[in-house]
């Protein structure tokens, strides 16, 4: 009797947490029009306000060098986006490698591995506490063979890593730290960040930026009220614009 009420509980609470973030979500695309829904959109449209606040400011740092960015002294290419949500970069990513490779080009892919299995939290608090240097790089691939499932990696490392033999793979918060580590133990002499458009600290020399043709900025406000990661005329850092989801004309 005991375990079926905390089941039944367990199964309520979870419901309750999807028909919240569907109501957020809905919000978020301006598809809840309820007393609720305007509430919640003024509260999250004051936070959207700070959170561009910061991300103005941290650029600014970079741009005036106050905040410095790392060069690596290979080519590194930037794939990324302005906003939160699929923009089809792991094919653009997955085409952009095999090319540079079949050009005789030495390739290393370096992902933050979103959803991938992470240290665990005392771990990383013994670390801090000890100053034990930070663990090495996921080596997703090394060229040869896919040494690391899904669960480990995250699902689009994995995917990459299994369709590009020949393109080390790499999982890293810190894809400076990833990257020298390519450089050092690979000798790789290009380096592909997958969605690292707003990773300023590595720097980038082609920033290539994709746009989902279908809904471009959302309601062209920055996160938590909108999709937005950064404001749209920040467009300007990068060095080409891909339209992505582009069957058809794309609107004015």
């Amino acid at each position: 009797m005991r375990s079926g009420f905390w089941q039944r509980l367990r199964r309520s609470s979870t419901k309750r947490l999807e028909r919240f973030e569907q109501f957020v979500v809905d919000v978020i695309y301006d598809r809840e029009h309820s007393a609720r829904g305007r509430v919640l959109a003024g509260f999250l449209w004051t936070l959207s306000h700070l959170f561009s606040g910061l991300v103005r400011l941290r650029i600014f740092l970079y741009r005036k060098k106050i905040l410095k960015d790392q060069p690596l002294g290979c080519l590194v290419v930037v794939v990324g986006n302005l906003t939160v949500g699929g923009t089809g970069k792991t094919p653009i990513v997955e085409r952009l490698a095999r090319a540079l490779t079949e050009e005789g080009r030495k390739v290393a892919i370096l992902s933050r591995g979103y959803k991938s299995r992470k240290e665990p939290l005392y771990r990383r608090a013994w670390r801090w506490l000890a100053h034990v240097e930070a663990p090495l790089p996921k080596v997703v691939s090394d060229g040869e063979e896919v040494l690391l499932d899904s669960t480990e990696a995250g699902d689009e490392p994995y995917m990459l890593a299994r369709n590009l033999p020949g393109v080390i793979v790499l999982v890293d918060k810190d894809r400076v730290k990833a990257g020298a580590y390519a450089i050092r133990t690979f000798g790789v002499d290009t380096l592909v960040l997958d969605d690292g458009f707003q990773y300023l600290r590595l720097h980038g020399s082609l920033n290539l930026l994709l746009i989902d043709q279908t809904n471009p900025f959302g309601n062209h406000c920055l996160l938590p009220r909108g999709i937005l990661r950064e404001p749209v005329r920040n467009l300007a850092r990068a060095s080409y614009i891909f339209l992505t989801k582009s069957d058809e004309q794309p609107p004015p």
